[in-house]
This record gives structure tokens, sequence and C-alpha cells, in this order.
């Protein structure tokens, strides 16, 4: 990110301390999620924690007003965990990596470069670390989010996986010449952050997701390739679902209706590692 310089003396030496002081607590640092996550989720406004348990029941109506707060708490938990485990792996090789991922569908990387879609869901840090794993040069976009030091610290943790970064302002044209070049280009699904969107059925609603990456796949006849990783114990389970094939003609929704359909299911079978934190559904804002 030519724009955004990550790269610093200052932003390895704190990531080197901070990724020092996970190790440090090794298997414990799940435990201690979890206890940050509670008095994370306890200590937010009202409104907040409703929020999130509506969202899961949007998504479950089956849950009741209860078992959803609870759901809604180990969001919290789980958010945290994901955090701890992404610092915790992010100086790992993938020798060090490829054992503590189960890998579901390589098979559908077989036949080139595409793009790859994911949403908010598990652990997309380390898909991207599984990406790494696989040998897989990726190109993605990432906007600016907190303090700026926390984002060069991301920056340079993703750089070392090998991934080339495009802030919104630069990803249209990086983006299409990314593939043409033969890499891959990973995007999320949901809570876009900028450019085109569309709403589409997702996880028991209408929801607002990014149209780009049907835009991309119709302008370079590119297939997308869903993906989703979430945590199973001390594994992670890494899912790459068959290629969508788009054509060109094709509307962006209906496109991204079929996307959304495929990450779905993966979703609502591990609730408790979705992103339940804003205003999911376009008809609650």
């Amino acid at each position: 990110m030519a724009d955004r310089p990550f790269d610093t003396p200052k932003t390895r030496l704190l990531l080197r301390v901070i990724v020092g002081g996970v190790h440090i607590l090794g298997p414990v640092r799940r435990p201690v999620g979890a206890a940050a996550g509670a008095i994370w989720y306890a200590t937010q406004p009202a409104p907040v924690r409703l929020r999130a348990a509506r969202n899961h029941a949007r998504m479950d109506p089956r849950l009741g007003a209860q078992r959803a707060r609870r759901l809604a708490r180990r969001s919290y938990q789980e958010y945290v965990r994901m955090i701890l485990d992404s610092v915790w792996a992010d100086p790992l090789p993938p020798a060090r990596m490829r054992p503590l991922l189960d890998i579901d569908g390589a098979e559908h990387l077989q036949d080139g470069n595409a793009v790859m879609v994911t949403s908010h869901f598990g652990n997309w840090d380390i898909g991207a670390s599984a990406t790494h794993v696989l040998g897989l040069p990726v190109t993605t976009v990432m906007a600016s989010f907190g303090p700026p030091l926390i984002t060069q610290l991301v920056e340079l943790s993703r750089n070392r996986k090998g991934f080339e970064l495009f802030t919104p302002r630069l990803a249209a044209r990086g983006l299409v010449r990314a593939l043409r070049r033969g890499r891959w280009v990973g995007l999320m699904l949901d809570v876009p952050e900028a450019g085109p969107t569309v709403v589409v059925p997702f996880c028991g609603g209408p929801v607002s997701v990014s149209a780009v990456p049907a835009r991309l796949a119709a302008g370079t006849t590119k297939p997308i390739v869903p993906v989703a990783c979430w945590r199973e114990g001390t594994r992670w389970r890494v899912r790459i679902h068959a290629r969508i094939e788009v054509d060109p003609l094709e509307d962006d929704t209906a496109v991204m209706a079929r996307v959304a359909s495929v990450l779905e299911p993966d979703i609502r079978r591990h609730p408790e590692q979705w992103y339940p934190f804003h205003d999911v559904y376009a008809d609650d804002r």
C-alpha cells in the first residue's frame, strides 16, 4: 500500500512484542479470550447487546430470547479468541501452519486463479494463512480501521503472508490487473466498506453485500470461489467450495445471491463464530 507505508522499525518491533506476548500465553489464550470476550459483552450498552441477540434470533427464529442472548455472548467470546489465534499464528511458517489446518476442496484451486470470496465468519486471517500455506498469490483490499497504528500492524501481518494490498481508492484497477497477472483476488462478501452493493437473502433476511466480486468475475471471465474458515477445537477447518462460473450478462444480484447461498450453511452450523455486532439486515436500519 504505497500511500500508507506500514513496514517500519516501529511496526515491526510492536508486532514482535504483541506476538511474543500471545505466544507466552500459549493454549491459555483461549480461556483468556473467552473471559475477555465475556467482559467486553457485559460492558456493552444494553442496545448493543440486544442488537447482537436480535441478529442471531433473525438468523434462527427457533432460538428464543434467552438462547439468542447466550449466543450473542458467545459471539463476543469467539471474536476475541479469533483475534488472539490470528496473532498467535502470525509468525508461523507454512510448514508449521499446515498441520493445524483441515482443508476441504483444494481440488477447486487447480484450474487457475479466481475471485475468492469469504464472509465475516470464523477466522478470515487464519484463512489468509491457509492461502499462504497453499502457495496462492493473493491480492485484496484493506481499508483503514481504528487507530492508524493498528491498521499498519494488520497490513504488515498480511503483507508477510504474501498479500498484495490495495486501499479502496486504488482497488478498481489494481484488482483487475492482479487477476490478469494470474493472482487470486480475495474479497469479503458482507459488511462492504466501499464500492457497489446489492441486497441478497442471507442468514435469514435481506443483507447488503458487495457487488465487486460479481463485476470482477464478469469483467475478467474469472470464476468466483467461495471460501470459509472456522475453528474446530484446537484446529481450523478451511472449506473451499466449488467454482461459480459467471455469465458476463448475469445480474450482479443474482451472482451474489448464489455466492451467499453457498456460504450461509457453514455459518448456520457454527453461529457462535458469526459476526453479529452491527446492523446486519437491510430492513433493520
